[in-house]
């Protein structure tokens, strides 16, 4: 009886072990490296969380990671100040504009359309879980 619970015991742990093998999804990046984009417009995020900082928040945080990757970034106050002055001050309005016309107007090689799904800090008794959810577009 004992041999028997070792063998699967140990049948279990194989089957574990090499299922942690498993190769990840692999995301095909052909498109982006052939548009070979030097500089990117953030738009202003579209939020869909019940947080109302969550846009300027993730407005602004957004853009470190892709200068810091090489790409040049078009100032957050810069285009914020642009839309404010031609009457767009919704990010749903904002990111209706067509490509084009935002490449007329600031020149930039690609956009990235963000959606804030989720934002914010949920507390349960004494713990509290902060989440962060994102969805992000990038468009030539």
């Amino acid at each position: 009886m004992n041999l028997a619970h070792l063998k699967v015991a140990v049948s279990l742990f194989a089957v574990a072990l090499l299922s942690g093998c498993v190769t990840p999804p692999t995301v095909d990046y052909s498109a982006f490296k052939e548009s070979k984009p030097r500089s990117i417009l953030v738009l202003p995020p579209v939020n869909e969380s019940p947080d109302v900082k969550a846009t300027y928040s993730t407005f602004s945080q957004v853009t470190y990671p892709l200068a810091e990757s090489g790409y040049y970034v078009l100032p957050v106050a810069l285009v914020d100040e642009t839309f404010r002055n031609n009457g767009l001050t919704n990010a749903n309005d904002i990111q209706a504009t067509s490509p084009a016309k935002l490449r007329e107007i600031f020149g930039a090689d690609a956009a990235m359309y963000i959606t804030v799904k989720q934002y914010g800090t949920s507390y349960v008794v004494i713990s509290s879980q902060t989440v962060v959810t994102v969805t992000a577009k990038l468009v030539d």
